[in-house]
């Protein structure tokens, strides 16, 4: 569960990243930018620090599964992250978490009774997150809203394949490598169709440094994320990562003076609650 809640506060530090260095940089070419020092950095680790053990090549398949499931989340959200308010954006994650509930209950057949109190308190916090952010909402397109439903799908697909992959050994490394390697070779095809509208800086100091420390944050997001995955499931992971726009606002606030109204406040406070509770029934 600590690994869950860090990797939480780490992905919303990435998204303060993102806010900074896409201003700056294409899309396409900060994502294979990005992608290629943070695949460098897990395929570095996984062969020298615990040492690569095979996997089958149907075990490759699942984790290269839900691999594609992640990137085509990730780009699916970037289409639309610029134009869409973090209302939408909050509403398309809880559509996510009962995707992932339906699926457990289900198929699954997972008991998450223990962890409804907590569950309860993180929604009725994340609601009224929404509630007091209405005023930001901005209409959306049918497109956008299919690719909003979209992300939230393929970000839970991703989720499930990978807590069957870690749950069964599969090093976290491995799978951070495949992931980041997809979104290379998929930013990259995209940064090259569109390169003569993209500037190309990849030995400038100005976007070497920023992109580094942006993939290094990530890995251990990412890292974080998975080896949570390992001691709970993806009902709880879910459910957590709707505190990642509260806390995302609160490193917006740090970084670029952004006020938090008191309802945001309560509702970090109501999530950070639900947390602790979840945290508390999780090791109990």
């Amino acid at each position: 569960m600590i690994y869950l809640l860090l990797s939480i506060l780490l992905f919303s530090y990435n998204n303060v990243l993102w806010k900074k260095n896409v201003a700056k940089e294409s899309i396409a070419y900060l994502m294979s930018y990005r992608a290629f020092f943070t695949t460098l950095i897990a395929t570095v680790a996984l062969f020298t620090v615990l040492g690569f053990e095979p996997v089958t090549l149907y075990e490759y398949f699942k984790i290269t599964t839900g691999s594609l499931f992640g990137v085509v989340g990730l780009f699916a959200m970037l289409q639309v992250i610029k134009k869409s308010s973090l209302q939408w954006l909050g509403i398309y994650n809880l559509i996510g978490v009962a995707f992932t509930t339906f699926y457990l209950i289900t198929i699954k057949d997972i008991n998450i009774s223990s962890s409804l109190l907590g569950a309860f308190i993180i929604l009725v916090g994340f609601v009224l997150f929404l509630y007091s952010n209405k005023q930001t909402q901005l209409k959306l397109t049918s497109k956008q809203h299919l690719l909003l439903l979209l992300m939230a799908v393929c970000f839970s697909v991703s989720s499930l394949i990978h807590w069957e992959n870690v749950t069964a050994s599969i090093s976290p490394l491995l799978i951070i490598s495949n992931q980041e390697l997809m979104v290379l070779l998929l930013g990259g095809f995209a940064a090259f169709k569109n390169r003569r509208k993209i500037k190309f800086t990849f030995l400038s100091k100005t976007s070497l440094f920023p992109i580094l420390w942006m993939s290094i944050v990530i890995f251990f997001a990412l890292l974080l994320s998975l080896l949570g995955l390992q001691d709970t499931n993806p009902f709880i992971a879910s459910i957590l990562f709707l505190a990642t726009p509260l806390t995302t606002i609160v490193f917006s606030s740090l970084f670029f003076k952004e006020r938090i109204t008191l309802m945001n406040a309560l509702a970090i406070v109501l999530i950070a609650l639900g947390a602790l509770l979840l945290h508390y029934l999780q090791s109990a």
